[in-house]
C-alpha cells in the first residue's frame, strides 16, 4: 500500500504544475507540457521506486508497471479534464453563465451562441483548428474528413458503442 505513494505524489505535482503553466505561462497549445510533464513525471516514478525498492520478483516488477499505469491514467485523465474544464464547451457556456447574468435565460445563451457571421459561435472557434490540425478539410462550404479524422471518428464511434453500454447516450 505505501507503494502507491509514489504515484499519488507524482500525480499532485502533475496537477500543480499543469495548473502553473496553464494560470502562469498560459500557452495556446499546453498539450505538449502536459505531455512532458507527465513523461518525465513517468520517469522520476520509475527512478524512485527502483532505488527503493529493487526490483528482485516479479511482484516488485508488477508493483511498479501497476503503479506506473495507474500515474498515467490519472494523469491522463487531469489532462483531459483541463482540456474540457478551460477550453471545452460545457466549460465555456458554464463561464458564460456564471459572469453574464443576462445569459441566464435559455434563448439569450442559445441565441448568443448563434454569432455574427456565417459560422456560429461554437463552431467559429473549433472548425479553424480542425482545418489546422489535419483533421478536417475545407472547400468553400463543403467539410471532408481527412483520414485522419476518419481514424477519430471511428474510434469515438467504437467508444460511444462499448462504453455506453446500450443505456443511451453517445452516437446513434
Amino acid at each position: 500500500m505505501i507503494r502507491l505513494l509514489l504515484p499519488l505524489a507524482s500525480v499532485i505535482a502533475f496537477f500543480i504544475v499543469s495548473w502553473t503553466t496553464v494560470r502562469v505561462l498560459r500557452p495556446r497549445d499546453p498539450k505538449r507540457f502536459f505531455l512532458a510533464y507527465a513523461l518525465a513525471l513517468l520517469i522520476a516514478a520509475a527512478v524512485v521506486y527502483v532505488s527503493l525498492w529493487p526490483l528482485e520478483s516479479i511482484d516488485d516488477a508488477l508493483g511498479l508497471a501497476s503503479g506506473l499505469l495507474a500515474q498515467l491514467l490519472v494523469c491522463l485523465t487531469m489532462w483531459n479534464a483541463f482540456y474540457s474544464l478551460l477550453w471545452g464547451f460545457s466549460g465555456s457556456m458554464m463561464y458564460d453563465l456564471f459572469n453574464d447574468e443576462s445569459l441566464r435565460n435559455r434563448e439569450a445563451l442559445v441565441k448568443s451562441y448563434a454569432g455574427d457571421g456565417v459560422v456560429d459561435r461554437i463552431l467559429a472557434r473549433r472548425l479553424p483548428n480542425l482545418v489546422r490540425g489535419g483533421w478536417v478539410e475545407s472547400h468553400g462550404q463543403t467539410l471532408r474528413l481527412r483520414p485522419k479524422g476518419r481514424m477519430m471518428a471511428l474510434g469515438t464511434l467504437a467508444a460511444f458503442k462499448v462504453f455506453s453500454l446500450g443505456m443511451g447516450g453517445g452516437v446513434k
